[in-house]
């Protein structure tokens, strides 16, 4: 149990590091927070609409609509500029609980993936690096993949990065802390 916790606890702090690599500095996923000048008078009319806090589709028919009358309106949307808005009505400076949430996540999945290296009947550096990997890439092609072919996200790129790296260093440093032959 000692090396199922020290795992959790040095892979927790190794993606926690590599997120803020990858969002704060250098920043990879920069292109998907990208600054407008117009910021001041889009948020200023969003207010004055009184939109509720929430995340928008921006170019979609009513869904009030029957299926035939969304099937012709979303006929006039085709070729049009269309945007997603996740629209908060108040901008909150605390980080410290979505840090400490973060870290705790961070602990659960090291945790589970160490256990995951003691079911291994081959538990060689390379197998355990690969089934790593897996977790990694299986984790960045269902969501962040997933909602790039529908919405072209620009960070792509720093998603893959981030089901890439990690997961690699999680996988050797794995190697190293648990035993060849699985222990409870």
């Amino acid at each position: 149990m000692k090396r199922k916790l020290l795992f959790a606890l040095i892979g927790a702090v190794i993606i926690f590091v590599w997120q803020f690599i990858s969002f704060a500095m250098p920043n990879l996923h920069k292109s998907s927070m990208s600054y407008t000048p117009e910021q001041d008078e889009i948020l200023q009319k969003i207010d004055e609409l009184g939109l509720e806090e929430g995340m928008y589709y921006l170019g979609q028919p009513d869904p009030s609509l029957s299926r035939e009358e969304q099937k012709e309106a979303m006929k006039a949307y085709k070729g049009k500029p269309w945007a997603v808005i996740n629209y908060q009505e108040e901008m909150s400076m605390s980080m410290a609980m979505s840090m400490i949430r973060g870290f705790l996540v961070a602990f659960v999945i090291s945790f589970l993936l160490f256990w995951m290296f003691l079911q291994q009947k081959d538990p060689s550096l390379m197998n355990r690096i690969y089934l790593a990997l897996a977790i990694g890439v299986i984790s960045f092609l269902f969501i962040p993949y997933t909602s790039f072919i529908w919405f072209k996200e620009p960070d792509i790129w720093a998603y893959l990065a981030d089901g890439i790296v990690p997961w690699a260093i999680l996988g050797f440093i794995g190697h190293k802390l648990a035993p060849v032959k699985s222990e409870a």
